[in-house]
C-alpha cells in the first residue's frame, strides 16, 4: 500500500512539471498574421507561408485564404524569418522578431515572376504537314470603372494656379497607374494607385482634385511657390490605407506624386456687367501658372487679395500699371475673377494689349448705378 502511494506522488508530480514547462513555453511564444497582395493591391489566396528559426528550422506553416490572410502562432520568441512563395510570383523573405505575447502584423505584397524562354535551333527540317493546336483565347479586358455624374462646374476655377493656402489639405498621394506598363504621366481614365484610405477620409465615390507645388520667383513678398491644379478623379476603391481612382479630367497630366485636396465645385455663372474700375483699391498681380512667366489672353494669374477684401468670382477687373501712385493709370487689359480664397484669388485674362507680369494691377470694378437698377 505504502509502494504505491509512492507511485501515485511520483507520477503526480511529474504530471505538475510537464505542465508547468507547458505553461513556460506557452507563455514565451508569439504568433505573426496578416495578409498577402499582388502588386495592385489584390489579396492573393493559396500563398504558402513559412516560418523558419535563423538556422533554417521549420517552425510553422500556413497558406492564404480566400481573403489573402494567414496566422502562423506558437512561435519561439526571439528573430524569425517568413518566406512567402506562390506559383507564378517571385518569392519574398521578411525577417521579423517575435515579442512574447505579441500578435505581429506583416502585410506582403508578391511580383510577378519574371518570364524566361529558351529556343534550341537545330536546323532545316523536313515541311511536315499538321495541325497546329490553336492558342487559347485571351482573357477578355477587365471592364471599365463607372464613374459617378460630377456635380456641374467652372472648369477654369479648377484648372488655373492657386497661392497655397496655409494649411495643406492633403488626404493622399498619387502612387502609380494601376495597370499597363508603368508611366509617370497620367491622362483622362487612368486608374491611379493612391496612398490614403480610410484614415484619411477617403469613400468610394469622393471626387478630389489632383496638385502640386512649383517654384515661382520674382513675387515681392518672398513666395516661393504656387499651387498648381493637375485635374480632378474619383475615389474607385479603398481599404484602411490605400485606394484607387480614376482621372475624370486632366488640366494637363497628373503625375505621381500629385497630392489630393477636397474638390470645392465652383458653380457656372455669367461674368458681372462691367462697372467702374476701383483704381485706389487695386490688387497687385503676384504670379502665372506652372510654366508661364507672362499673362496672355486665356491664361490663367493670381493676384494678392480674396473674399477677405471683397473679391467674389465672376467679378470684372481692368488691368493696368502706372509709374508711381500719382501717374494716370495706363490699362493694358480685362479679366474675370474665376476662384476666390481668403487672402488671394485667381483670374483668367480676357483682352490684352501687352504682355501682363508680376508686378501689374488689377482693378476690381464697382457696380455701376445702371447696373444695380437693372438686377432683378
Amino acid at each position: 500500500m505504502r509502494e504505491s502511494v509512492r507511485t501515485l506522488a511520483a507520477v503526480t508530480f511529474a504530471f505538475l512539471g510537464t505542465c508547468a514547462a507547458a505553461a513556460s513555453i506557452n507563455a514565451a511564444q508569439g504568433s505573426v498574421r496578416g495578409t498577402v497582395a499582388d502588386g495592385s493591391g489584390g489579396v492573393l489566396p493559396g500563398v504558402t507561408v513559412v516560418a523558419a528559426s535563423t538556422d533554417g528550422q521549420v517552425l510553422a506553416t500556413a497558406v492564404t485564404d480566400a481573403v489573402g490572410e494567414y496566422v502562423l502562432g506558437a512561435l519561439p520568441a526571439g528573430p524569425v524569418r517568413l518566406t512567402f512563395e506562390l506559383e507564378g510570383f517571385s518569392p519574398a523573405d521578411v525577417d521579423v522578431t517575435i515579442q512574447v505575447g505579441v500578435d505581429a502584423r506583416v502585410v506582403q505584397r508578391l511580383k510577378l515572376a519574371a518570364r524566361t524562354e529558351t529556343v534550341l535551333v537545330y536546323g532545316k527540317s523536313p515541311v511536315v504537314s499538321a495541325v497546329l493546336p490553336r492558342r487559347p483565347p485571351l482573357p477578355p479586358p477587365p471592364p471599365a470603372p463607372v464613374l459617378q455624374p460630377v456635380p456641374a462646374h467652372d472648369r477654369d476655377s479648377i484648372c488655373g494656379p492657386a497661392k497655397p493656402n496655409a494649411t495643406t489639405d492633403s488626404l493622399g498621394t498619387i502612387r502609380s497607374v494601376r495597370r499597363g506598363e508603368g508611366h509617370d504621366l497620367y491622362a483622362k481614365g487612368d486608374e491611379l494607385l493612391i496612398d490614403g484610405g480610410r484614415l484619411n477620409g477617403l469613400e468610394v465615390g469622393r471626387n478630389l482634385t489632383a496638385r502640386r507645388y512649383y517654384p515661382v520667383s520674382g513675387v515681392a513678398d518672398g513666395a516661393a511657390k504656387g499651387e498648381h491644379t493637375a485635374g480632378l478623379l474619383q475615389i474607385m476603391t479603398v481599404d484602411e490605407f490605400t485606394s484607387t481612382g480614376v482621372v475624370v479630367y486632366a488640366c494637363n497630366e497628373l503625375m505621381q506624386g500629385d497630392f489630393l485636396a477636397s474638390f470645392n465645385p465652383e458653380p457656372l455663372r455669367a461674368a458681372e456687367p462691367a462697372g467702374v474700375p476701383d483704381y485706389e483699391n487695386a490688387a497687385r498681380i503676384l504670379f502665372a501658372d506652372a510654366g508661364q512667366m507672362l499673362g496672355a489672353p486665356g491664361r490663367s494669374m493670381v493676384i494678392d487679395r480674396g473674399s477677405d477684401h471683397g473679391i467674389r468670382a465672376g467679378q470684372r477687373l481692368t488691368l493696368f500699371r502706372r509709374a508711381d501712385r500719382r501717374a494716370k493709370p495706363r490699362v493694358v487689359g480685362d479679366a474675370i475673377v474665376v476662384a476666390v480664397r481668403a487672402d488671394s484669388a485667381t483670374i483668367r485674362l480676357g483682352r490684352v494689349s501687352d504682355p501682363v507680369a508680376f508686378g501689374d494691377w488689377a482693378a476690381p470694378h464697382r457696380r455701376s448705378s445702371a447696373s444695380l437698377t437693372q438686377r432683378p
